[in-house]
């Protein structure tokens, strides 16, 4: 095409990329990717573990408030069916807070996701429920005049190093860890 005025030949401008910069731009792209995907998987699985942990700390923190407010005993405690306890020591499948005296069911938490485990242990024996009293206090295991503090370890498929601690003293007052893979005292984690 010409210019009508100068007699010159236009160069009309192509529109688009280049096989080169299209090539650059997914190179790109793809390094970007291979760095965030393991990203993002990781930060899926740490909110995951979080939020179980957080639940588990809620529902204790619940019972024990609600058994300051009832003055009666109130526990919770594994179950596979949401509705009764199953007096297991894998806590996985999930668990209710209950009354004792006249089992009234006041808040189910469903199995965990991803694969968890979560595992309790009272003086080196696995744990099935735990019950506070009227008066906010941990009641002692049957056979136990003495409580000690039961400890909850909840492991993912990383293992170890990223397993998550929650504490229940003797007086009800509940902690987690906030450092992964070690409990309150700083003493290393192991997963089942």
């Amino acid at each position: 095409m010409r210019d009508p005025t100068t007699n010159q030949v236009f160069r009309s401008r192509q529109r688009g990329f280049t096989l080169l910069e299209l090539l650059v731009t997914l190179a790109v792209a793809g390094l970007l990717i291979a760095f965030a995907v393991p990203a993002m998987r990781t930060f899926i699985q740490n909110n995951r573990q979080d939020a179980e942990a957080d639940s588990l700390i809620s529902s204790l923190d619940f019972a024990r408030s609600e058994a300051v407010k009832r003055d009666e005993d109130v526990e919770v405690c594994a179950s596979t069916d949401g509705a009764t306890c199953s007096n297991s020591t894998t806590w996985q499948t999930g668990w209710i807070v209950q009354t004792v005296s006249n089992p009234t069911v006041l808040r189910v938490k469903p199995a965990l996701s991803g694969g968890n485990t979560l595992s309790g242990a009272f003086n080196s024996a696995g744990v099935t429920q735990v019950t506070f009293q009227g008066s906010g206090f941990v009641k002692a295991a049957a056979g136990s005049q003495v409580y000690h503090t039961t400890y909850f370890t909840l492991c993912d498929s990383r293992g170890a190093t990223y397993a998550r601690d929650i504490e229940v003293s003797a007086v009800g007052g509940v902690e987690a860890s906030s450092t992964p893979g070690q409990n309150l005292n700083a003493k290393a984690l192991t997963c089942p």
